[in-house]
């Protein structure tokens, strides 16, 4: 499923960079959020895992770990690798999920910018409600 399945009671709009909620207060942005992780988690397991099989020996002994490497954190160098081995896998394929995490967090940035604005505009309503139903008297 994609990050957009993701998103209740929201627009998409056609170029998929921008989306309206309709209600914010209606969506559960913790809950978005952490969906949101846990997609971030399988698309960086498959991303290192991908890039992990894909090295030579030689290649896998220049880095400190047993296992598959964090792509994020040693992009450069297994770019790098993975240009000297040939592109032994897809690029498209290292781009796409590469550009999947990053799609995806900055939906998570932008749930926790969204969820700080409602917080600001339901502590600006609940001030001006209160000032509202102040009784102003006037003591002669």
């Amino acid at each position: 499923s994609t990050l957009f399945s993701m998103v209740p009671l929201a627009h998409v709009s056609n170029n998929k960079k921008r989306i309206t909620l309709i209600n914010p207060q209606a969506v559960n942005l913790d809950a978005y959020k952490k969906k949101l992780e846990q997609a971030i988690k399988s698309y960086e397991r498959r991303l290192n895992l991908i890039v992990w099989r894909a090295l030579s020996q030689e290649e896998r002994d220049k880095f400190k770990e047993d296992g598959p490497v964090q792509y994020m954190q040693h992009k450069e160098a297994l770019l790098g690798a993975l240009e000297n081995l040939g592109w032994p896998i897809s690029c498209e394929d290292v781009i796409l999920l590469e550009d999947e995490i990053l799609t995806a967090l900055t939906y998570i940035q932008q749930a926790s910018d969204l969820q700080e604005a409602v917080k600001k505009e339901t502590e600006k309503s609940s001030e001006s409600h209160i000032s509202n139903n102040k009784k102003v008297i006037d003591w002669k």
